[in-house]
């Protein structure tokens, strides 16, 4: 029986030195780039608060009009740049949104990692419990009584010292994971939140956005209502256009022309808006010369313009004065075609863009008095009357 005894001590030891050599389960996860996250995330809420101060200030112009006359020239003058606004802060938050969803996957994938550290830890500890409780849980005094000689006293006090010391580590371990747990599910539940409120501003904006645009729905390019301002103040008039074509002449002077013309029919820039506000040439009694032709109709703005033929963009400009957003495509030879007063353009410079694709949207930038496309075909920069190169 004495040496049943005493096997069964020596299994239950033993299987506290298998604990023991284990070691502790690791706790905590390895830190991902959190700094670079909330630098990103801070960033996002920086843009989106940048826009939002544009947007109340355009509002504020609208609201300081002097007189229901202003009033109502001052909203359709800054309609599309509300348009524009809103459409760059649901970009913001959308954007916004994704880097928040990939940080949630992360955290509820650092979660589970946890989780299954704890749940491992603590089934350690319950290994060593049984290991102790098979073992008679020895102590101090039973360690001094029960020593065969003094290197057996000191072996088996070591022993207790090392079971004493691991077990301290294992509640450590478990007691850190435990906190850093909650800490991740507190962050996971605030950026949940974050997200959904996100989320809610977007659909707030997208209405918002509906609403604008169905403003806009029935206003054309007034080419009336640009002669006006040209005879209310002709000098000032003539110095804007001056202005506007010196701004593009020094533009087509730095652009050089690579290949040949790819050839073929151009694409009507607008499709399903074929409706000419002001042609190509001299207008207004001779006091303008328009260097393309405009292109409007009823619900036009927002709809999508078409790269008139293939070729690179080569400029690219988003003003807010002249010609508003505007972008330059060069389709070989010297031929180039240009498409103006935009709200939004969706290509950049160097790309290729094939014929038909679209590559902006219909505004009213700049100056302008309703949404329009201002559509140019040059050839060596010298503006040609686009109905040459279509049947219209």
């Amino acid at each position: 029986m004495r040496n049943q005894s005493i096997l069964k001590k020596l299994l239950a030891l033993a299987v506290c030195m298998a604990v023991l050599l284990a070691g502790p389960v690791p706790y905590g996860v390895a830190a991902l780039a959190d700094s670079d996250y909330s630098d990103e995330l801070a960033d996002l809420n920086s843009q989106y608060d940048e826009l939002k101060k544009k947007q109340d200030a355009v509002q504020q112009q609208i609201n300081q009009a002097s007189n229901d006359k202003a009033a109502a020239l001052a909203k359709k003058r800054n309609l599309n740049n509300q348009i524009s606004l809103t459409q760059q802060q649901i970009s913001v938050l959308e954007e916004k949104i994704a880097v928040l969803e990939e940080n949630i996957a992360e955290k509820e994938e650092e979660i589970a990692e946890l989780e299954e550290k704890i749940a491992q830890s603590y089934n350690q500890y319950k290994q060593r419990l049984a290991a102790l409780y098979r073992a008679g849980n020895p102590t101090a005094l039973g360690v001094v009584l029960g020593a065969a000689n003094f290197s057996d006293f000191l072996m088996q006090s070591e022993m207790l010292k090392r079971m004493a010391d691991h077990d301290q580590t294992l509640l450590d371990g478990l007691a850190a994971n435990k906190e850093e747990l909650e800490e991740k599910r507190a962050e996971l539940n605030s950026e949940k939140e974050e997200q959904d409120a996100s989320k809610a501003e977007v659909e707030s904006l997208k209405n918002q956005l509906n609403n604008q645009l169905s403003k806009t729905n029935t206003q054309i390019h007034n080419i009336t209502a640009l002669e006006a301002e040209l005879q209310a103040d002709k000098a000032a008039f003539q110095a804007k256009m001056a202005a506007i074509q010196a701004e593009i002449d020094d533009i087509y002077s730095q652009i050089q022309s690579s290949g040949d013309y790819v050839g073929g029919q151009l694409a009507w820039p607008v499709p399903g808006f074929r409706t000419i506000t002001s042609e190509f040439g001299w207008r207004f009694g001779g006091s303008d010369y328009h260097t393309g032709f405009d292109i409007s109709g009823s619900g036009v703005n927002g709809k999508s313009i078409v790269a008139a033929n293939s070729g690179t963009v080569v400029y690219v400009k988003y003003g807010t004065s002249g010609y508003g957003r505007y972008l330059i495509v060069d389709h070989g030879g010297g031929y180039t075609t240009l498409y103006a007063h935009c709200s939004e353009i969706m290509v950049e410079v160097g790309e290729y863009v094939s014929r038909g694709q679209a590559i902006a949207k219909v505004g009213s930038t700049g100056w302008s008095t309703g949404p329009h496309l201002h559509f140019e075909v040059r050839v060596n920069g010298v503006a040609k009357n686009p109905r040459s190169y279509y049947s219209v």
